[in-house]
């Protein structure tokens, strides 16, 4: 995802799963997941803690990182009964405001050096 300018992973149980690319929801050429496959993959990045909460509550945010690689956002949820999740990759740049193309008086707003 990181190497195709993907933004979003998305992994449900019976379908393949599908990366966000500008915008567009593309699936990668690989089977469908089924529900075990799916799980195992979601549960690697998830700790102890993490897996019981989401267990008792069937839903789940939380982040995470892969060292050299990036971070992400991620949230876990029941789908077409099995374990689902999206993960989103955090930019490792923070944008300036101006790259955000922002209205100017956003900008003023959060200027700490005006109060």
């Amino acid at each position: 995802m990181t190497d195709n300018g993907g933004s979003d992973l998305h992994l449900t149980p019976g379908t393949s799963p599908a990366m966000r690319v500008n915008g567009e929801v593309v699936r990668v050429k690989v089977p469908a997941l089924n529900p075990t496959t799916s799980k195992e993959l979601i549960y690697q990045v998830l700790t102890e803690e993490q897996k019981n909460e989401f267990e008792k509550n069937l839903d789940l945010d939380f982040s995470f990182g892969i060292k050299g690689l990036a971070r992400f956002r991620g949230n876990v949820f029941y789908s077409k009964g099995g374990v689902a999740a999206v993960f989103r990759l955090i930019p490792s740049i923070i944008p300036d405001f101006k790259s955000l193309n922002l209205p100017n008086v956003l900008m003023e707003m959060s200027d700490v050096s005006t109060v």
